[in-house]
């Protein structure tokens, strides 16, 4: 798992990271002449970040082998 907040200037973070839930569509494997896989697996797989140090939370996407965060703004405030 990558740092969702890499700018973080506190050195106790600690992360946790929930369970993912994962859509389910079937891509078949297409290979070309060298046997490379050219119709990859493009499931998303969404899961929580959570932050123990600074109490932030992020929503982390992973789809093709590239990882996103998004910040969850808590609106209580």
């Amino acid at each position: 798992m990558t740092n969702p907040n890499p700018e973080c200037p506190r050195e106790d973070c600690r992360f946790t990271q929930s369970f993912g839930m994962t859509t389910c569509v079937y891509y078949p494997p297409v290979y070309d002449k060298n046997g490379v896989n050219i119709n990859p697996d493009g499931n998303t797989t969404t899961f929580e970040v959570y932050c123990g140090s600074c109490g932030k939370t992020w929503v982390g996407r992973t789809r093709l082998g590239k990882t996103t965060y998004e910040e969850v703004k808590n609106d209580s405030n």
